[in-house]
């Protein structure tokens, strides 16, 4: 089957975009992959390098586990193409804290998330809930407000709570 002269274009424009795209690893900033050592401020200081571009940017997170306190991933910014990539898994601090937003993206212009793993270690907090027992807010992932928001894909597990406002 001869591509068609539509579909090249489509190859060319996804190329070019893409080629044209500045990109932060994680890694780079500091971020340690063991799943106990907090990576918070080398995430934040990646998202700060992407946030201040004036081109189309992404923030990588590579395969492993990063441990990750509380952070906020804060615009607005410099532009409106903004690309997560999580191959790894974020995890949250074990216990719960009664912190009201554990991960939070606000007040950015288009930005999509792609791919990974939010590990809330939600066990402490669910076995409060299940004991029938007042707890404290657990850990959340929070998309709030960034509009427009371009796409979502993630998965979470032994999450707490989740939300998109």
């Amino acid at each position: 089957m001869k591509p068609s002269y539509n579909h090249l274009l489509l190859l060319l424009f996804f190329f070019l975009t893409n080629s044209a795209m500045c990109s932060y690893n994680v890694m780079d900033f500091g971020a340690i992959p063991d799943g106990e050592t907090d990576s918070v401020e080398a995430f934040l200081s990646a998202w700060q390098a992407v946030c201040a571009s004036e081109k189309p940017a992404s923030m990588l997170v590579p395969e492993g586990r990063y441990l990750l306190s509380p952070a906020v991933f804060r615009g607005p910014c410099n532009n409106s193409a903004i690309r997560v990539f999580i191959e790894g898994m974020i995890v949250a601090p074990f216990g719960y804290s009664g912190v009201k937003e554990w991960v939070s993206f606000k007040y950015i212009d288009g930005v999509s998330i792609n791919g990974g793993t939010f590990d809330g270690q939600g066990q402490a907090f669910w076995a409060c809930k299940n004991s029938r027992r007042r707890c404290p807010a657990g850990a959340t992932v929070c998309l709030s407000p960034s509009l427009p928001l371009l796409y979502i894909y993630m998965y979470l597990y032994k999450s707490i709570y989740f939300w998109l406002s």
